[in-house]
């Protein structure tokens, strides 16, 4: 099983684009070669079957399948992504404002028409390498839409508390080896579905697991499954294990204890969101200076649960008034430890 699988990570093909499709990659990516840019990763978890991805109104991508990934993709960093059903038009855009240079995962979920549930690009920060060789960097996403929030257990250790539909978790430092994933409702020790992980070979790599399909399929639907994709676009679907949940296990798994996303969006005015997550309870603080170096606005976040956050800054200061146009910094705090600072741009 585990020759396998490395098998199927490392010395399966990519899936080949069509010959429209990759004459439309190399076109856009030619125009973007003078560009200020940032790498993405796409990732097709949309029930809908085959869509077309635009860039600024280009055709980007023609006829993506249903859980395809792609590989690193340099976009523009001020771009608008746009889905129509594939050699149909638009039925979605969607702005992105991303740093340059940056690394991104970018999800399609959610049901074309579904009020409860809607289409949707939700981005997130990516990392392609891990802390070292002896650890695989993984970011899970939930995107199954008819589950409810969810336990992921590695061996019978609690990985990922508490996820819900849309959102992200990680990067969590799991030690190379072989494991059993169990995902169950938040709050239960029974498990919906488990799978088989074998990470023995992957050391020093970077993966998202994409949870995908429905845990109430019809005739037509997809099931439930998770499928494991890194950023050079190679993916595999876990395959179905036996429960873990039974067995004790002293897993050490070594999570970021934050993660300080871009603002979006960014440039902005009025409004701009600072997202940013947490891996365990406890109280942020997200300070905005200027480029001198002065503060200007504080957020003081008291009593979080571990997961996904944000803020919105109105580009006014401590005292209520609205700053000048230009650049700013911003940055999180918890405790004794600081993230790194990102920039963002006030325009008037």
């Amino acid at each position: 099983m585990i020759e396998r699988f490395e098998r199927l990570i490392f010395e399966k093909e990519r899936k080949k684009m069509n010959t429209k499709a990759i004459i439309i990659a190399l076109t856009v990516l030619i125009s973007f070669s003078d560009a200020q840019t940032a790498s993405v990763q796409i990732i097709h978890n949309s029930p809908y079957p085959v869509v077309d991805v635009y860039v600024d109104g280009t055709e980007a991508l023609g006829d993506v399948p249903y859980r395809a990934t792609t590989g690193l993709i340099d976009l523009p960093i001020s771009t608008t992504v746009g889905i129509a059903p594939a050699n149909d038009a638009i039925i979605a855009s969607f702005p992105f404002s991303l740093e340059s240079g940056g690394h991104y995962v970018v999800t399609a979920s959610g049901i074309v028409g579904d009020t409860d549930h809607p289409f949707d690009l939700v981005a997130s920060a990516l990392d392609t390498a891990a802390v070292d060789e002896n650890h695989f960097a993984l970011k899970v996403y939930h995107g199954v839409t008819d589950a409810p929030a969810v336990d992921i257990y590695a061996n019978g250790s609690l990985l990922v508390d508490s996820l819900d539909y849309g959102d992200y978790a990680g990067y969590l430092q799991v030690p190379v080896g072989d494991y059993t994933i169990d995902v169950a409702a938040h709050g239960s020790t029974t498990p919906v579905a488990s799978f088989s992980a074998p990470l023995t070979g992957l050391g020093g790599g970077a993966g998202v697991v994409f949870a995908s399909g429905f845990l109430a399929p019809t005739a037509t639907d997809s099931a439930f499954t998770l499928i494991l994709t890194t950023p050079s676009g190679y993916d595999v679907e876990l395959p179905a294990a036996t429960t873990a949940l039974a067995t004790d296990s002293d897993l050490e798994i070594s999570p970021m204890a934050y993660e300080l996303n871009q603002n979006y969006p960014n440039p902005f005015n009025p409004t701009t969101t600072i997202g940013f997550q947490i891996s365990s309870p406890g109280n942020v603080d997200i300070k905005i200076f200027d480029i001198n170096g002065r503060l200007v606005k504080a957020f003081n976040q008291t009593g979080l649960n571990r997961g996904n956050h944000s803020v919105i800054w109105n580009g006014k200061n401590q005292a209520g008034q609205h700053v000048a146009g230009g650049l700013y910094l911003y940055s999180l705090s918890t405790g004794n430890t600081s993230s790194a600072i990102r920039k963002m741009t006030l325009v008037k």
